[in-house]
């Protein structure tokens, strides 16, 4: 789970990550390249329904695809700022 005062940012997060893989897709990155970001996006969602607090490991997800894929920073930005939570 992730605390109710980080749910909407987490949703946000998950929301930048689709929206980076569409523009992925449709600029024509590589299939390799959009297999683990949307490996991390399917995995996210589980984090989320677990009992206990697993923000820390959410966060460390979302770390590690931006450091591997800078394009995707803004997901971390919006789980870590509360303003960007919003939808």
């Amino acid at each position: 789970m992730v605390p109710s005062t980080k749910l909407n940012n987490a949703f946000a997060a998950i929301n930048a990550i689709l929206v980076g893989a569409r523009a992925h897709a449709q600029q024509g990155g590589k299939l390799e390249e959009l297999a683990e970001v949307l490996d991390v996006a399917e995995y996210l969602p589980r984090l989320l329904a677990e009992p206990d607090d697993r923000s820390a490991e959410f966060r460390e997800q979302l770390a590690g695809l931006a450091a591997k894929y800078p394009a995707y920073t803004f997901a971390v930005e919006r789980f870590d700022d509360p303003k960007l939570g919003r939808w």
